[in-house]
């Protein structure tokens, strides 16, 4: 498998602390996301999608929404999904490409229904479910550098 990573990208190995640094807290502070997946005609399908602020990191993201959307019809036909946040005013943005699933009822902890913000509560999902996305390909931009791109093991 060839990577296509440009010339101005850090390697993964010597990729400066202080931008994982920036892509984490630019991971926490996001409040709205954008999540894609793929239709049943091979073309992305992006919405806005509200994370949990519960174990969220580099390697997962826990979603909230409801089981009637395209967006998990997809995700069942397909897992591959990616997501994006940016901050306008520090111009860096986060893109974290991998597979997303379902969490089932038997993982879903009194824990993850807490977390759900005042916005989250209000949205009262006919079928509420949690997503967990798994990242595999991270890529942080800062002032239009690719400062780090990693294949995630």
């Amino acid at each position: 498998m060839t990577d296509n990573i440009p010339n101005n990208a850090h390697a993964a190995h010597d990729a400066p602390p202080r931008t994982i640094r920036q892509a984490q807290q630019l991971l926490q502070e996001a409040t709205v996301m954008e999540f894609a997946t793929m239709d049943q005609r091979g073309f992305p399908n992006i919405v806005a999608l509200t994370p949990l602020t519960l174990d969220r990191s580099l390697k997962h993201v826990l979603f909230y929404t409801d089981r009637d959307t395209t967006t998990i019809r997809n995700i069942a036909e397909s897992p591959k999904a990616s997501i994006y946040c940016f901050n306008e005013r520090h111009h860096c943005s986060l893109g974290l490409q991998g597979y997303a699933g379902l969490i089932s009822r038997d993982e879903v902890q009194d824990k993850y229904r807490a977390d759900l913000t005042a916005y989250q509560q209000a949205l009262a999902y006919t079928h509420p479910v949690f997503l967990r996305f798994t990242t595999i390909f991270v890529k942080v931009r800062y002032q239009d550098n690719v400062t780090f791109q990693k294949l995630l093991n």
